[in-house]
């Protein structure tokens, strides 16, 4: 792995991918890596999108928009830069929309959206956000308009969750569980004993009066309208599932050289590898690199000696985590021989302005 100072990067080679994935754990800087190589993009002439299925919405701040929603919102660079646009995932308003697009009729479409299981699933069921992601994505990668889309994940936790998506949707699908819905009336027919029978009937009816829903009802009303869309959930699934192991497709690990990071980030790199996902290598962000300083630069100075004594104290300090840095930059690399994409130095500013981080994406791919 290269010096962290090293200023050559190899981070224009991932502009020319038809699809970028940022990865990471929490506070490493993920969401201004994915903003910036959305901008480093545009500035390289590249039509581009970045989107974020991070609930904590940090994507809009990064790019100071005003506000950020499931439309384009256009980034506002230089008229000679190619177009970027931002976006965030809204779980319910993609699950009513992807309802609407392929339901075979308005009228099934209006159906299944007044339907009060759907109104409380589609914004509560577990996993809805990762299902609506993969649908968004698939929007997204079938619009020629783009050329790069950049996508910013969750942290790692829930990242797993959001890659497993389309195989685990395929699945259920393929599966005797949505074969038995298609039924429900046959729930209660499925139970094995009589007194099992009786059972679950009381349970329904106790499930009814609280609810003040009539659950069998409303679920054979909620499968009909689903079930003429089930094969497109299936096939879009598995379009998405073969476009995250394309050849264009690349996923980037950011981190930063903290060791609880590196620890993730080489844990994660190893379940990637295992999902046959192709990771192109890794951006560091914070790195510090303070060389030693030699004895005529620490006599060197007009500070008074009191003072001397204190920053070259610091100095000593910074060179130390900088040593740091590099050891646990080179324990990643020989842990996973990832090549290093990009080092990003500890800087001044946060890049909370779009001319900040148009500074900070010319670490990634210098213009020019």
């Amino acid at each position: 792995m290269r010096e962290p100072h090293d200023s050559r990067t190899r981070a224009p080679n991932l502009l020319r991918k038809r699809l970028l994935v940022c990865v990471g754990s929490g506070g490493v800087g993920k969401t201004t890596v994915a903003a910036a190589l959305g901008v480093a993009a545009a500035l390289h002439q590249r039509r581009s999108a970045v989107i974020t299925f991070d609930p904590a919405r940090r994507l809009k701040d990064a790019l100071a928009l005003p506000r950020l929603s499931t439309e384009p919102h256009r980034v506002p660079l230089d008229a000679d830069s190619a177009p970027l646009d931002a976006m965030a995932l809204d779980t319910k308003r993609t699950f009513d929309a992807v309802v609407r697009r392929f339901a075979p009729s308005p009228e099934t479409a209006e159906r299944i959206l007044a339907n009060r299981l759907y109104q409380q699933l589609s914004d509560e069921l577990g996993g809805s956000a990762e299902y609506m992601a993969m649908e968004t994505l698939h929007a997204l990668m079938q619009q020629a308009h783009y050329q790069l889309v950049v996508v910013d994940t969750p942290p790692s936790a829930h990242a797993r969750d959001l890659l497993a998506a389309p195989t685990r949707l395929g699945e259920l699908l393929a599966s005797r569980a949505v074969t038995f819905l298609k039924s429900p009336g046959a729930l209660l027919g499925a139970t094995g004993s009589s007194a099992a029978r009786l059972a679950m009937g009381a349970l329904l009816k106790v499930l009814e009066r609280w609810t003040g829903m009539h659950l069998l009802a409303d679920l054979a009303e909620f499968i009909d309208g689903f079930e003429t869309m089930l094969a497109g959930f299936q096939t879009r699934a598995a379009e998405v599932e073969r476009w995250l192991r394309a050849p264009s497709t690349a996923f980037v690990l950011v981190t930063t050289p903290e060791p609880d990071a590196i620890a993730t980030t080489i844990e994660f790199y190893r379940e990637l590898c295992a999902a046959h996902f192709h990771v192109a290598g890794v951006v560091a962000n914070r790195v510090l690199a303070f060389p030693r300083l030699d004895a005529a630069a620490s006599a060197d100075g007009p500070w008074a000696p009191a003072l001397r004594t204190k920053l070259l104290a610091n100095y000593a300090d910074l060179h130390t985590l900088s040593r740091r840095d590099r050891g646990t930059l080179a324990e990643l690399h020989n842990a996973t021989g990832l090549p290093l994409l990009a080092a990003v130095p500890m800087l001044s500013e946060s890049p909370n302005s779009l001319a900040a981080l148009q500074r900070f994406a010319a670490y990634l791919a210098p213009e020019g």
